[in-house]
């Protein structure tokens, strides 16, 4: 063969990898909605048969499921016996949600971002826009139960501790804003940390603000927090001394407006903290990196499209590298802001007003 057919044929393998990803990501969905994940954490080697009977589903298709499993390596099978397992270091991925590793929520985003492949075409084709609120409910409860893992695993213990005095404000008493609260699992795990302090979760999407409130039901109506609807750039509470987004600045329509807001509202000292996903400035820095990969796709299929559907229409982007972000907070006014923690996973940029 030529060169260039040999190239072709490198990327066909590429490619239908890629495929096979995706397919299998929607075979995750299936495997985690019917519980069986969870059925299969800590049980040992079993059987297709037993795995059915144990949690009442099909037993042909449970017979399939598994071979997807065991082909794209997550469960390993036994050809002797015909038994199957969950190792206990994948069940931490797809199965214990209290696991630092656990991240199957993702896999529930982009089963969203493809329901709304027709959506995202006719908004290729005109303004850009699909609002946040038009996505199904599979990527809001996916995006919980996904950042949820490293809200619980890094926010005490690594991003909070990078911002020069923050926990001690924190442990003394502070008032917080928490612009684009989401299900408000954030919000309600640093009220729980720091019950000296109070606060404010600002969302607009109301749907997601009704279940931050029914979250915070459920977590015993803690009197140190509250959820109000509205958007980053319409807060007229305050002052504060904190104001935090989660990876929530890239989604706003209008970043330095937002931004702007967070400085006025904030009182003289206070702190601005954003976590966004990490990315690099350099798009070459990022190629063949799954992380960056990811966030690219979801900024195309969810983040920009949300963006671009409201006033401002600023497109962040999920990625696209910590010195615009950065750049974004000196504008508004903040002093000192920098990249105070790279996880790999997340960027801190924090500043001062």
């Amino acid at each position: 063969m030529t060169d260039s057919q040999i190239a072709v044929e490198d990327f066909v393998g590429r490619v239908l990898t890629d495929f096979a990803g995706a397919t299998t990501t929607a075979a995750t969905v299936l495997g985690d909605r019917a519980g069986l994940y969870k059925a299969m954490a800590g049980l040992g080697w079993t059987t297709a048969d037993k795995l059915a009977a144990t949690t009442g589903l099909n037993p042909r298709l449970v017979r399939e499921w598994l071979a997807v499993q065991v082909v794209s390596g997550y469960v390993t099978y036994d050809a002797a016996t015909g038994a199957y397992e969950l190792p206990v270091e994948h069940a931490m991925v797809l199965a214990v949600e209290d696991s630092p590793a656990y991240i199957i929520g993702a896999a529930d985003i982009i089963a969203g971002e493809f329901e709304m492949l027709s959506r995202l075409e006719a908004a290729l084709r005109s303004d850009g826009g699909v609002a946040y609120r038009d996505y199904p409910s599979t990527v809001h409860t996916g995006i919980e139960r996904f950042f949820r893992t490293a809200y619980v695993h890094q926010l005490a213990q690594v991003w909070f501790p990078s911002v020069p005095g923050l926990v001690s404000r924190l442990e003394a008493g502070a008032r917080v804003a928490d612009f684009g609260c989401g299900h408000g699992v954030a919000t309600l795990l640093m009220a729980s940390l720091w019950p000296a302090s109070t606060f404010d979760g600002f969302d607009s999407h109301e749907a997601s603000v009704v279940t931050a409130r029914a979250r915070a039901v459920e977590a015993g109506s803690p009197s140190n927090v509250a959820f109000h609807v509205a958007a980053g750039d319409a807060v007229t509470d305050g002052p504060y001394d904190v104001v935090v987004f989660f990876d929530a600045l890239h989604d706003m329509g209008d970043p330095p407006a937002v931004l702007r807001r967070a400085y006025d509202v904030l009182a003289p000292g206070g702190v601005v903290v954003a976590v966004e996903p990490w990315s690099v400035d350099n798009l070459a820095d990022g190629i063949g990196n799954p992380i960056v990969r990811l966030n690219y796709a979801a900024s195309t299929l969810l983040c920009t499209p949300n963006s671009l559907s409201q006033p401002g229409a600023y497109g962040l982007g999920t990625a696209g590298g910590p010195t615009h972000r950065v750049q974004l907070l000196a504008d508004a006014g903040f002093r000192d802001a920098a990249v105070v923690a790279d996880t790999g996973h997340n960027l801190v940029v924090a500043g001062v007003r």
